[in-house]
């Protein structure tokens, strides 16, 4: 748990957080999981209407060049020119932070190059390059966004430890003409076996039985010290997770090389030296 959340918790309700999971606990033995109680309405379903990746990306494309022709750019443009007046009028002089407030909306920092320009230039052939990168770019951070929500919706309803889930439902929405038999139809087929206490045709993507279910969640509080990566890991399971992450072999093979050339050009045997000493961890039990 992070202080910050702990700390918010006991102003919240002058109760330390630590009872707080305690309780979910005791409730997740009692029909929930071990993250808390059982569902607040069990007779519920999800509907995930998925897409192949490739159609999704020339949707989200699509709907960019939708959004642009019904004048997103304008739109940009006289933002811009009115936040520029108000910020130069208070005597602020900063470029725009792109990580806080409506900045991190996605078209503002990718046309971020071709709204500074001046009306003359932006009509240029300059202004014309950055308009079209502006596009692509906007493009392609939008396709990236789209994976991150496909991303929230696996580790919320398919991966989550310890923690009850409605059954979650995938139906095919790549094709709009097949949308009949591909996804009404199938979503009513397991509404109606829902209602009538009977199992669906369709299998849910999260089955009971899984691992959501039977994941167990100890209060482990180990701490372990990579020294490779700089890094103090609290709980063997995060612990492992990071020893198998591609950030620590790639931070293993930095240091070995380095070693390597700090020697004068050594042997694969002193950079497998190097390795198996920055191996080394410091374990200790720790109360919080």
């Amino acid at each position: 748990m992070s202080l910050h959340r702990s700390l918010q918790v006991w102003e919240q309700t002058g109760r330390p957080h630590s009872q707080h999971l305690e309780e979910q606990r005791q409730q997740g033995q009692a029909g929930g999981g071990q993250l808390g109680g059982g569902l607040r309405y069990p007779h519920t379903a999800i509907f995930w209407v998925t897409c192949q990746q490739d159609v999704l990306n020339q949707r989200v494309d699509a709907r960019v060049d939708e959004m642009i022709d019904r004048g997103l750019v304008d739109e940009l443009l006289d933002f811009h020119a009115s936040y520029n007046t108000k910020r130069l009028a208070n005597d602020i002089l900063s470029s725009p932070d792109y990580t806080h407030g409506i900045f991190q909306s996605i078209g503002f920092k990718e046309f971020h190059e071709y709204l500074v320009l001046g009306e003359e230039d932006r009509q240029g052939e300059q202004g014309k390059k950055l308009y079209k990168e502006g596009v692509e770019t906007m493009k392609m951070a939008t396709r990236r966004y789209s994976k991150k929500q496909i991303r929230w919706i696996k580790n919320r309803f398919l991966k989550p430890p310890g923690r009850k889930v409605p059954p979650l439902y995938a139906v095919d929405g790549s094709e709009p003409e097949h949308w009949g038999e591909r996804v009404r139809e199938p979503a009513l087929q397991v509404v109606e076996a829902l209602l009538n206490d009977s199992t669906p045709a369709l299998q849910p993507l999260n089955p009971p039985g899984t691992d959501q279910d039977n994941t167990e969640i100890t209060n482990d509080k180990s701490r372990h010290e990579c020294h490779v990566c700089d890094r103090v890991i609290i709980g063997a399971k995060v612990w492992k997770i990071h020893l198998a992450g591609n950030r620590h072999h790639k931070m293993l093979k930095r240091q070995s090389r380095l070693a390597a050339e700090g020697a004068g050009g050594g042997t694969d045997k002193t950079g497998q030296q190097q390795h198996e000493s920055n191996e080394q961890v410091i374990i200790c039990k720790t109360k919080i």
